[in-house]
């Protein structure tokens, strides 16, 4: 019997009581031993299940207006109301058989070269040096085979002439509104308070193309993208297609085995899919004509662009994921889902909201890393408090950079002499790292006490000095750290280090940096 995404348990979780399952999508309203997080064996996946369900839920169940969106995230639905609701659309689910194939090309790609599955992967392109030598030979169960398949259709990137991108490009930046418990209150948030603050009414998704194929572009002809093909805008499917886009031509190939075991997750599955067809030239997504509400996004004159990952995520980037941020002529634009969590103003007892963002950060087809970080969202009351607390942050993230280049600079003097061929090549990359990590905590430590009195100049103040005492004094620090770390032996220089340590206190007091944190400098001083 063929597989159905939407009917078959299939989906890895795990329930308040710490038990992992195997659920259907619609037992996420389950409310005895509710299910409070998924528990696929990769991060990718997990962030792939989220989106999965946000969009089938999005597209199946939207509320009609804000007062059905409180209703609905105070009093879930009964599993049996959202099964019944998703069974409008079970006829895309459905992952093998004669029709049409959840997130599958309808043409079966007969005579292309079957790949390996590991293919799907976007860290391992089937590449035989993965650390499961035979994974391509073990293969994949069903449910990890439609998750890889979901994961590679949702962060496509560019994959060689005419393999196309996703709805937001390749590798984008995903962002999603997530509870977390309060400290003062035992209540342990489950998935659904947390899936649900991130479905849009609606009117969001309103447009003159509705049909199920219009939705999910497998249920009709491929739009191709070659020399006599056509692009794919907003306007000539649905919107939601945002949550379904299929930008690689893909068929999958499973087989059964009897008993076997599943490569990635260790499921014992009768099914098992090794390989899968690929056909370039899929549906292309001019991402400049998508607005996707999970991703933030870069505004110039011109367009707006979904943001990507560039290296690791932390408190550099609040600004333009969690609060609005202006960069000379770019806007940084948080996630329609962030803006609409601000605006409902929700209170719940018992939670408190962060922002969860994760993505790939690729290099063309290269896959460089798997970044994800969680931040701390303020709910302000006024526009003065919010902008008056996005310019504290913009002003202390300013002043972490040049406290940052100092400290990397000095460093360099400490390590080499001026002439040394070394100096130019100097790897900082792993001070860079821990300068971002360690002093994450007292940014946040600063912001969260503004936010209680955002208006407060008198506050604010004191915290931009407190925060340059901070930075002070861990880079100092870090430089006797990573000093003593990699000089030894003939190759210590005790001037040198000494002379790079005065003019790191020195830099240190710049009058740029005492600007923007609001000091007094030696002009000020003098009048």
């Amino acid at each position: 019997m063929p597989i159905n995404l939407l009917d078959d348990p299939w989906m890895p979780v795990r329930r308040a009581d710490g038990r992992p399952d195997t659920i259907a999508p619609w037992q996420i309203a389950e409310r005895t031993n509710p299910v409070v997080a998924v528990a696929a064996p990769r991060p990718d996946f997990n962030g792939a299940l989220w989106q999965f369900l946000i969009g089938l839920l999005q597209t199946a169940f939207a509320p009609a207006d804000d007062e059905e969106w409180f209703e609905r995230h105070e009093n879930p639905p009964s599993p049996e109301t959202l099964r019944k609701t998703f069974d409008r659309y079970r006829d895309a689910f459905y992952l093998d058989g004669d029709g049409p194939r959840f997130m599958q090309d309808r043409d079966g790609l007969d005579g292309q070269k079957p790949l390996p599955i590991t293919a799907l992967l976007i860290d391992t392109a089937g590449s035989s040096t993965h650390f499961v030598k035979d994974l391509p030979t073990q293969g994949f169960s069903p449910a990890m085979a439609a998750l890889a398949l979901f994961t590679l259709q949702t962060n496509a990137p560019s994959g060689g002439v005419g393999h196309r991108t996703s709805v937001r490009g390749g590798g984008p930046l995903t962002t999603l509104v997530v509870c977390t418990p309060d400290e003062a209150h035992p209540r342990q948030p489950t998935l659904w308070d947390s899936l649900w603050l991130n479905i849009l009414g609606a009117s969001a998704f309103a447009g003159p193309r509705n049909r199920p194929e219009d939705i999910f572009p497998w249920l009709g002809p491929t739009r191709v993208s070659d020399k006599t093909g056509v692009t794919t805008t907003p306007q000539d499917v649905s919107p939601l297609q945002m949550f379904w886009g299929m930008p690689r031509r893909i068929r999958l190939l499973s087989e059964e085995t009897g008993e076997g075991e599943c490569g990635l997750s260790g499921a014992k599955t009768n099914l098992l899919v090794r390989e899968y067809r690929t056909r370039n030239y899929g549906t292309n997504y001019p991402a400049e004509t998508w607005h996707h509400t999970l991703s933030p996004h870069n505004r110039d004159a011109k367009q707006a662009l979904p943001a990507h990952p560039r290296g690791s995520i932390n408190y550099r980037h609040w600004l333009g994921l969690a609060q609005q941020a202006d960069d000379n002529k770019t806007q940084r634009i948080p996630a329609a889902v962030v803006d609409a969590f601000y605006r409902r103003r929700l209170h719940r007892e018992g939670l408190r909201f962060r922002l969860w963002a994760f993505g790939y950060d690729l290099e063309n087809m290269k896959p460089r890393c798997w970044y994800e970080a969680t931040f701390p969202l303020f709910r302000l009351e006024t526009t003065d408090a919010r902008q008056s607390l996005e310019a504290a942050a913009d002003a202390m993230v300013n002043a972490a950079w040049e406290f940052l280049g100092n400290l990397r600079g000095c460093l360099k003097d400490a390590w080499f002499a001026r002439n040394d061929p070394r100096r130019s090549g100097a790897d900082t990359a792993f001070v860079e790292s821990a300068f971002w990590a360690e002093t994450e905590p007292r940014f946040y430590d600063h912001l969260t006490d503004l936010a209680a009195d955002a208006e407060n100049t008198q506050r604010r103040r004191s915290h931009l000095h407190e925060w340059h005492t901070d930075l002070f004094r861990y880079t100092e620090q870090a430089f006797d750290r990573w000093v003593n770390a990699s000089l030894i032996g003939d190759q210590t220089h005790p001037r040198r280090i000494a002379e790079a340590r005065r003019n790191l206190r020195r830099f240190n007091h710049k009058t740029s940096i005492k600007k923007l944190l609001d000091m007094p400098t030696k002009d000020q001083a003098a009048a």
